[in-house]
Formats: structure tokens, sequence, C-alpha cells
């Protein structure tokens, strides 16, 4: 299982937020590429990276910025947030990153999902949930989608991997549903990268164990305050996730 350190940018600093609410943000690293440089130093295999501008206003704020990450830091690039035409996708890729994630158009622009996802194998599906239903607008805006249905659909138009975050979690420190990514995993027709309520290294431990088709898993405040470190973060996922 993988480990993705999470690096938020709003107002061009990395930052979280609790519970999505932008209005209670907390700033860990003036300069994110500097926060990718600290990651990368840390054994990062994997980097997750939110325009969290662009989520909120539906137009990429923060191009440049990721395109400085690819360029300065060696480390994969998994990035999302206002990522709703083909013109923002196709600048993306070109500026190096590896995957991108869909979120608002996951279920606004079905047509843009299915050509994405057919021009590009990295397509994934970042899906935002409370309490069963489906978060769009860098969750603000509930809908009346029930997950499952959203994935099945999904993987219809050639999704094949899928960032699940329980909203009512993040940055919460509360813990991850495991038995939620569990029955998720098993269920869901696509892999899963869990996001969400890592809190200490028996959380990433219980997602490890579910098996392969749990992916990875984001982790933010856990790693920015120092619960524990990235190297062992690494360790205990692949402590319990090889051979699953």
């Amino acid at each position: 299982m993988q480990i993705f350190p999470a690096i938020d940018i709003l107002g061009g600093k990395a930052v979280r937020l609790r519970q999505g609410h932008y209005d209670q943000v907390t700033v860990y690293n003036d300069d994110p590429v500097e926060q990718a440089r600290i990651w990368a130093a840390g054994g990062a295999e994997w980097l997750h990276v939110v325009d969290l501008d662009g989520a909120r206003d539906g137009v990429p704020a923060n191009l440049e910025v990721i395109a400085r990450i690819v360029k300065k830091v060696g480390v994969p690039v998994q990035t999302g947030g206002g990522i709703r035409s083909m013109d923002t996708l196709d600048r993306l890729y070109d500026a190096g990153v590896t995957r991108t994630v869909l979120g608002t158009s996951l279920v606004t622009d079905p047509v843009f999902v299915e050509a994405a996802a057919h021009k590009y194998a990295g397509i994934v599906a970042g899906i935002d949930a409370r309490d069963g239903k489906v978060a769009i607008e860098g969750w603000r805006q509930g809908t009346e989608r029930e997950v499952a249905e959203l994935i099945e659909e999904l993987a219809r138009l050639g999704v094949q991997r899928v960032v699940y975050t329980d909203i009512s979690r993040d940055g919460m420190q509360s813990g991850v549903n495991a038995a939620a990514y569990r029955a998720l995993a098993a269920d869901a027709p696509m892999t899963v990268i869990a996001s969400g309520g890592v809190t200490g290294l028996d959380d990433v431990r219980s997602l490890a164990s579910i098996g392969r088709r749990i992916e990875g898993v984001i982790i933010g405040v856990a790693l920015y305050e120092q619960r524990f470190s990235l190297a062992e973060a690494i360790a205990a996922a692949r402590d319990r996730g090889e051979g699953t």
C-alpha cells in the first residue's frame, strides 16, 4: 500500500482545512514546493497535491505551483482541484503530473469524464462524501447521489481508480472508518485510495490489512503535526500490506 503525503494549496500556501471549511484553515508551510521537497526527503513515493482555490472556484489557480513541484521534486504527483475542462487536463499532463483527480465534474459533466478517462489513463475519481452522500464544489455543496451508485456509473465511463474521502473525518484526527473502506474495496469495481481521518500508525495498518484493493492512503494533518514520521507510515503500510 502506498502512502500519499498531502499538499493542499490555498492562496499559494500549503494548508489543511477542518472538514473542508475554508474559514477554518491551518497553514503548515508558506511554500508548497518546499513542502514537497520535505516529503521527498522523507521518502515519499507519491505526492497528493490539491488546488483548493480551484476546487472552490471551479478555475485552477495554482497550475504554476504544481508545475514547479513536478519540475523540482522527483516524485510522481497526483493532483486535483478545479479540473473541469480538457484544456486544464492537457496543461497538467503537459506539466508532467502522473495522475489527475476529477471531483465536481463527476456529478455535473459525465460526458467530460468519459472523454478524459479515454484520453488519459491516469484519471482518478475523487469522491468526497458525508453520510454516504456525495459532496461537490470543494465540499461546500451536498448532493443526493449515493456513493455506490456514482462509482458504478464512473466504472462504466472507464474510470479505474477512486480517491474516497470521508468528510466527517478529514482533518479531525478521529481515526479512519476502516469498515467503510473494507466494504468499498469489496464492492467497488475499481481500486481505492483512502483519505481522511488517519491519526496513528494503527489506522495505516488497518487499511493495509484490507488487501490490494486499497492501493494507498492520503495523509495530511497526522504527518504535518508529527504524530508519526513519513518513514514510519511507509513501513507500517508495507508491514501489513505485503502479501494480502
